[in-house]
């Protein structure tokens, strides 16, 4: 997947995160591998290529098919939406206030970007993204919610949502385009998804 469109891929990011939110927050399973790619993207803010970014493009399937299903018509969950539109917004918002921009680069600089901890991503979320005046209401299982590690987990991946949104937005995506310029966006996020299940298929023909 190296020829991956990296808009593509930062647009199913930006939804991938917002749809892990949601399964988060109501108590319900989290494939590992999809939110470990969402987590390793925080600390590529100094990334010399999108290789470095999308280390594992196949693991943003998810994100693209749920993203196409939405801007075809046939989203199932519209928290998953609004949490998406909301990490686009926050994006925007951030990149008008160059001081949290500056801060946020620097606390990033001391995250492990192997091994990035949800606690450590969620306390660099409240410190940055959180004063930007506008937050993300995450509704789910109150009992689920009151827990502290599963506060920095949604915490760690909306701050992985405003990354990837900040990304998209840098390639020229911008939240118009979700509306006026679907097909564009449909063709690369369907190639994306089609692609990741090609390399699915090749890798269960090659086991033995």
């Amino acid at each position: 997947m190296a020829d991956a469109d990296p808009r593509a891929l930062a647009l199913a990011g930006v939804v991938q995160a917002a749809a892990l939110v949601h399964r988060t927050a109501n108590g319900q399973a989290v494939p590992a591998a999809e939110q470990q790619a969402l987590l390793v993207s925080v600390p590529t803010h100094r990334a010399a290529s999108y290789a470095d970014v999308f280390p594992d493009a196949g693991a943003f399937a998810m994100g693209a098919g749920i993203a196409t299903e939405a801007l075809s018509g046939r989203s199932r969950t519209p928290e998953v939406l609004r949490y998406a539109l909301q990490l686009i917004e926050l994006a925007r918002l951030l990149g008008g206030v160059p001081q949290v921009v500056e801060k946020l680069g620097r606390l990033l600089d001391g995250v492990d970007p192997a091994q990035p901890d949800p606690g450590q991503l969620g306390s660099i979320y409240q410190q940055t993204i959180s004063t930007l005046g506008k937050r993300i209401q995450v509704t789910g299982d109150p009992q689920v919610l009151r827990q502290d590690e599963v506060a920095d987990r949604i915490r760690a991946l909306l701050l992985a949502g405003v990354r990837l949104a900040w990304l998209w937005q840098q390639l020229g995506g911008r939240r118009w385009h979700l509306i006026l310029r679907r097909k564009p966006l449909l063709v690369g996020l369907r190639a994306l998804a089609e692609s990741a299940e090609g390399d699915a298929d090749t890798r269960h023909n090659e086991e033995p």
